[in-house]
C-alpha cells in the first residue's frame, strides 16, 4: 500500500513538472512571439519619420481683401493694383490644400500596445501637423465697387504677382488651417485615414494582419503654417 502511495505521489510530482514545464515554454514562446510582433512594428513605423495622410487631404478656398492701407510698402511693379485699391477692396479667392502628417518619430515599444486580436493601440498621443498651401492660380475677383479693371487683370496673371500674392495670403493659409483645427468632421476623416495608412505601413509585403484603432484622444493637432504679422 505504501508502494501504491509513493508511486502515485512520484506519478503527481512527474506530472507537475512536466506541465510545470511546458507551461513556462508556452509562456516563453508567446513572449517571444510578441516581443517579435513588437519589434516587427516599431521597425516597419521606424522607417518614416513622417506619414502623410493622403486620403484626409482637404482642398478648399479661402479670400482675402486688400483695402488701400494694406498697399503701404509694396512693390513699384504693383503700381496698377494700388491704383485699383484707391477706390475699391480688391477680394482674391484662394486655391488651398491642407495636408496631414502623422510623426513617426521618436516612437518606441513604449509608446504602443497590442492586445490578443493583433489591435495596434497607442498609449502616447501621436502629433499631426496640419500643412495648408497654395495650390493653384490665386484668382481675383471682382471688387465691392465694380469689375477690376483689365490693367490689373494683366499684372495679376504674372508669375511673380502669383508668388506676390501667396506671400501677402499667409494669414489666410494659416487661418485655413486653425478652420480645419476645430471643425469635427476633419478630425474625424483624419482618424479614418490615419488608422488605414498605418494600417498600409504595417500589414505591406506581410503575411500579418494588423488592425490599428485610434480615437480623438490619440492625436494631437499642430499648426505649422506661419502667422503673418
Amino acid at each position: 500500500m505504501k508502494k501504491i502511495v509513493v508511486n502515485v505521489v512520484s506519478f503527481i510530482i512527474i506530472v507537475g513538472v512536466v506541465f510545470g514545464g511546458f507551461l513556462i515554454y508556452k509562456n516563453y514562446k508567446k513572449n517571444k512571439e510578441i516581443k517579435a510582433e513588437y519589434n516587427y512594428v516599431i521597425k516597419k513605423l521606424s522607417k518614416k519619420s513622417e506619414l502623410v495622410v493622403a486620403d484626409a487631404a482637404i482642398v478648399t478656398s479661402a479670400k482675402k481683401e486688400f483695402t488701400s492701407d494694406a498697399t503701404k510698402g509694396w512693390p513699384s511693379w504693383t503700381e496698377p493694383i494700388v491704383k485699383a485699391v484707391m477706390s475699391r477692396t480688391i477680394e482674391l479667392k484662394i486655391p488651398i490644400k491642407t495636408e496631414f502628417k502623422i510623426v513617426l518619430e521618436g516612437i518606441t515599444k513604449d509608446s504602443v500596445i497590442i492586445d490578443r486580436n493583433n489591435i495596434l493601440k497607442f498609449k502616447k498621443p501621436l502629433t499631426v501637423n496640419v500643412d495648408s498651401q497654395i495650390e493653384g492660380k490665386i484668382e481675383i475677383l471682382n471688387s465691392k465697387s465694380g469689375i477690376i479693371d483689365k490693367t490689373v487683370d494683366v499684372v495679376t496673371a504674372g508669375q511673380k504677382a502669383q508668388e506676390f500674392f501667396s506671400e501677402k495670403s499667409e494669414d489666410a493659409v494659416y487661418s485655413t488651417s486653425e478652420h480645419v483645427l476645430n471643425d469635427t468632421k476633419s478630425i474625424d476623416k483624419v482618424i479614418k485615414y490615419a488608422e488605414e495608412a498605418l494600417e498600409d505601413i504595417l500589414n505591406v509585403s506581410s503575411d500579418r494582419k494588423i488592425d490599428v484603432k485610434l480615437t480623438k484622444n490619440d492625436l494631437v493637432f499642430v499648426n505649422v503654417d506661419s502667422k503673418s504679422e
